[in-house]
């Protein structure tokens, strides 16, 4: 999914392979729903089609940068279903 200069996905998995790439810059991971998260990368020359495909093709990346990068999307996914508790709590 991108729109005007970026490219989001709800897949973790390709999300955690477009980190570790580093072709795109990571923006931001925002709740959208009860519990699902979109990632959203910098894309201002679309190239998130075409990286998605070669993640579906079996592209690689070194084994230090994805578990990196699982480590710090994880830790953002946490970040955003827990600012969306914290908003309700405070809205009652």
């Amino acid at each position: 999914m991108s729109s005007e200069g970026t490219f989001s996905t709800e897949r973790l998995q390709l999300a955690i392979f477009l980190h570790a790439d580093a072709r795109l810059c990571f923006l931001d991971c925002e709740r959208i729903g009860q519990s699902k998260v979109r990632f959203v990368f910098d894309d201002p020359t679309h190239k998130g089609d075409s990286l998605e495909l070669e993640f579906e093709n079996g592209a690689k990346v070194s084994a230090t940068s994805l578990f990196a990068s699982q480590k710090y999307l994880r830790r953002k996914m946490s970040e955003a279903m827990d600012n969306r508790r914290t908003t309700h709590a405070y809205e009652r």
